[in-house]
């Protein structure tokens, strides 16, 4: 019986070392095959015949998928070799009801990247056709090619299509930014959180002004995107009214908020001090744990201990920020009397 299981062990090792060889063997002949073909490309050219075959392939409507993928395939093989029809080819795969052809049609025309290819490609993000994120994927990795063709997105009808048209803007600094601004009052709050987070890479009065209106947004994630990019955009400045995010219902605005105040520093103490007194809990909370985040209690801890206004900061923090901040001025002071001995 022994004798039987090593001899069956010893037949599964070799097959499996023999297996792991060839397995082995393929990667690296098909790795250099690949880097061949990279060094060496073929020619794309066709035969008129060849051609007219794979123009016929795109046209039909195959039912089964091994036939949509070859029907892709000749696409890609038309388009490396610069063929006149494929503009009007693409846009036929790019309405196959299978979504993963009409995304390998979608990379066909990222990858074409002519003027013709980027107006298909607009032109498919206004209607629909093809998942509207692949495409404007497709659009943001052709920046900037794209560019004045995209603001007439942000005139559509449809408001999903200038959500898309004011996202696809923000690398475009100063391209579209009057309507960027109008469209900061556009009845679809998605519409209005993707202008404001584009319009927080711009600068500018007027930007900084549609910003400062959109705090007070009826939709608490516009809020969200208007603290942050005004925090950005209009500086210190914006410090006043951002305070009084502080005491929003939502804690992702105050948690915006929060950041976009930090980021200010030292500007924003005087607005956080008038909010010491508030009468909203996470107001004063939040006024507290932005002045210890930019260092401003522990500066007045070490400068001055017993300072009304550092008992102030403590009162609106509550007992544990006491506890942490005085245990923070105990472990300075040790470390000061251990450096100057």
């Amino acid at each position: 019986m022994d004798d039987l299981v090593l001899r069956a062990g010893s037949v599964v090792l070799v097959v499996a070392f023999a297996s792991w060889i060839a397995l082995s063997s393929a990667v690296v002949l098909g790795r250099a095959r690949y880097d061949r073909r990279m060094r060496h490309p073929r020619s794309t050219a066709l035969t008129s015949r060849t051609a007219e075959r794979l123009v016929r392939r795109v046209r039909s409507r195959p039912r089964t998928e091994w036939g949509r993928w070859r029907r892709v395939s000749a696409l890609q093989r038309l388009e490396r070799a610069h063929h006149p029809a494929v503009p009007r080819l693409v846009t036929l795969v790019l309405d196959d009801e299978d979504p993963r052809i009409a995304a390998a049609a979608l990379r066909t025309l990222g990858d074409i990247g002519d003027d013709w290819a980027i107006d298909i490609l607009i032109d498919a993000l206004r209607r629909g056709h093809g998942s509207r994120s692949r495409i404007a994927a497709e659009l943001e990795a052709l920046a900037p090619a794209p560019g004045l063709r995209l603001v007439p997105l942000m005139r559509d009808w449809d408001p999903v299509v200038r959500f898309w048209g004011a996202t696809l803007l923000r690398p475009y600094d100063g391209v579209a930014d009057a309507t960027l601004i109008e469209l900061t009052w556009d009845p679809d709050p998605n519409v209005r959180a993707a202008v404001v987070e584009t319009l927080g890479s711009r600068t500018g009065r007027a930007v900084g002004t549609a910003l400062l209106a959109r705090l007070d947004d009826s939709e608490w994630f516009v809020r969200v995107h208007a603290a942050r990019a005004a925090g950005h955009v209009v500086g210190a400045e914006a410090a006043p009214s951002l305070v009084q995010l502080l005491a929003d219902e939502r804690w992702w605005v105050r948690t915006a908020a929060k950041d976009a105040l930090r980021g200010l520093g030292t500007d924003a103490v005087p607005s956080l001090l008038s909010v010491l007194a508030h009468d909203d809990l996470f107001a004063r909370n939040g006024a507290a744990e932005v002045l210890q985040d930019i260092g401003f209690v522990d500066f007045l801890a070490l400068d001055n201990p017993r300072s009304p206004l550092l008992e102030r900061i403590y009162a609106a923090g509550g007992e544990r920020f006491r506890s942490a901040a005085e245990a923070r001025l105990e472990g300075a002071v040790e470390r000061g009397a251990e450096a100057a001995a």
